[in-house]
């Protein structure tokens, strides 16, 4: 008997099939057709760390470790980045984009942005991993705290997917977009919200989405329009 869970995330699918993606080398791995990773983010993303497991202790050991060594400036950095958005991940002062790129890219990657979120928004549901902060009271964010679950991170997911558009829009400053997004993700964990697992998790969620982005004629020929 189908339970509630199950029920939702089956809505959930099927209201979004639009924003779901095939990824047809992880479903040929697994010898049966996928037929969008929205819809099976448990089996492509697999459990985060089980507690009391040597991936978990290591999760903590780096987050203390941040905590111990962090400094004001760094939380700051981290603190402007809590609303996800392209002018505070990839624009700004020190932004690898020019604010005219980011107002004119802005609603083009707007809805990669929404599908990204919502992968992201049903894997949190599926797992319900605890934040860091709510497993262990003596971690102190330096950031906002989220009422969200922990796996996976979304401002990960979503920074990779914007990092690698633009690294296929901009290959001369490639480098400087996925180094970035890397930013935005350790940002997280150095914020005290986020695991190190959730990020690894983020990355290849987004890596994911944008794998297949790139096999569209389509998508890229839009991407060439901007």
């Amino acid at each position: 008997m189908t339970n509630v869970k199950s029920r939702t995330l089956i809505i959930v699918c099927l209201f979004f099939t639009g924003l779901s993606f095939n990824l047809t080398t992880h479903a040929q791995d697994h010898g049966h057709h996928h037929h969008g990773v929205l819809c099976h983010l448990k089996e492509f993303l697999g459990p985060y760390p089980a507690k009391g497991s040597a991936e978990e202790t290591n999760d903590f050991a780096v987050l203390f470790h941040l905590q111990e060594h962090r400094t004001p400036e760094q939380c700051a950095d981290a603190a402007k980045e809590v609303k996800v958005s392209l002018k505070n991940f990839f624009g700004g002062e020190d932004g690898p984009l020019t604010p005219a790129e980011v107002k004119r890219l802005n609603f083009f990657l707007f809805y990669h942005f929404l599908k990204a979120g919502i992968h992201s928004t049903v894997g949190k549901q599926i797992f319900k991993r605890p934040r860091p902060y709510d497993n262990n009271p003596a971690l102190v964010p330096c950031i906002k705290k989220s009422d969200s679950y922990a796996y996976t991170s979304g401002h990960t997911t979503v920074a990779r997917v914007y990092a690698r558009i633009l690294a296929k829009k901009f290959p001369e400053r490639a480098a400087l977009f996925m180094q970035r997004g890397d930013e935005v993700a350790m940002n997280r964990i150095l914020g005290g919200v986020h695991h190190p697992s959730d990020i690894v998790a983020g990355q290849k969620l987004g890596d994911a989405l944008t794998h297949h982005l790139f096999s569209s004629p389509q998508f890229l020929k839009e991407l060439e329009k901007q």
